[in-house]
């Protein structure tokens, strides 16, 4: 789905923001890291069991299970963005 492929690639970008402006101001950024990994945690603890709760068939998908799952690969696109800036700043 495009939706998904394009809320990958928006959470990537603003974990470049976040990254960025954490970067900058430096006694915040344990403070707005463990506020990211909070919500990241929180979306995970609501996410996957109402993937395993889904009464609905494979074929019949809900509006609330397709946003729920732009959501996901917006999260998975933060997390990999931040991976990869580890990486950048390790090499």
């Amino acid at each position: 789905m495009i939706f998904n492929l394009i809320s990958f690639f928006s959470g990537f970008f603003t974990s470049s923001i976040i990254d960025t402006s954490l970067g900058e101001f430096s006694e915040w950024a344990i403070v707005g890291a463990s506020l990211v990994i909070a919500n990241i945690e929180s979306f995970n603890n609501f996410y996957y069991p109402y993937l395993n709760k889904k009464k609905y068939p494979s074929n019949v998908q809900s509006y609330l299970f397709i946003l729920l799952d732009v959501l996901n690969f917006f999260k998975i696109g933060i997390i990999y963005g931040l991976i990869v800036d580890a990486f950048k700043l390790g090499s």
